[in-house]
């Protein structure tokens, strides 16, 4: 999953163009992630990724905006840990991010679809976040059974470790976006998750 986070000093051209750069090296999740703007200012973001997410075959997750989930018709409603309990129209998913077991166990009590764990490693979106780090993962894949999508911090490198810990699939931000050339980062990614299930 790439995710790509929407705040008013986004370049949303370039943002778009990473995104499908991403989608091409074979990323087949986009979340877009709005942080200090209306839903409403971010629909047209949301309409374009929705037009190559689906060009793509790709999912796209929306976050943290209900009615913009259903106003772009996206695959997903992800939701903050704290957040209220909030049950979208069907067919459409329900994820949540979690920093605990107890919010793990409640996510899939509420009917979550999966959960975004983490963080794995010190990451540059949270610089000054201690990590849960694996064992968070390894405790959470104990506790639920629903699938777990690792975040933080995590490089092609150690995308085996995320899975061996129980995680099913990463989530990317900086390791695509930063990336000099953000195909063939995400096809880096694809190909760890690849590796891991041969």
């Amino acid at each position: 999953m790439y995710i790509v986070n929407y705040a008013p000093t986004t370049d949303a051209a370039r943002a778009l163009a990473i995104a499908e750069r991403a989608l091409s090296g074979g990323v087949n999740a986009v979340m877009l992630r709005v942080r200090e703007l209306p839903a409403r200012l971010a629909l047209e973001m949301a309409l374009e990724l929705r037009r190559l997410t689906r060009a793509a075959h790709a999912r796209l997750h929306v976050n943290p905006y209900p009615a913009l989930a259903e106003w772009c018709d996206a695959d997903a409603l992800h939701l903050p840990e704290h957040a209220p309990p909030y049950t979208p129209p069907a067919p459409m998913l329900l994820g949540r991010s979690v920093h605990s077991v107890e919010s793990a166990s409640r996510a899939q009590a509420e009917g979550c679809h999966y959960l975004l764990v983490g963080s794995m490693y010190p990451t540059a979106s949270h610089p000054d976040k201690t990590p849960e780090g694996l064992e968070l993962l390894r405790a959470a894949r104990q506790a639920v059974a629903i699938p777990l999508v690792a975040v933080g911090g995590i490089t092609p490198e150690r995308v085996a470790a995320c899975v061996q810990a129980g995680a099913q699939g990463v989530a990317v931000i900086s390791g695509i976006a930063d990336a000099a050339d953000p195909q063939a980062a995400a096809t880096r990614y694809w190909a760890a998750l690849h590796d891991t299930a041969t």
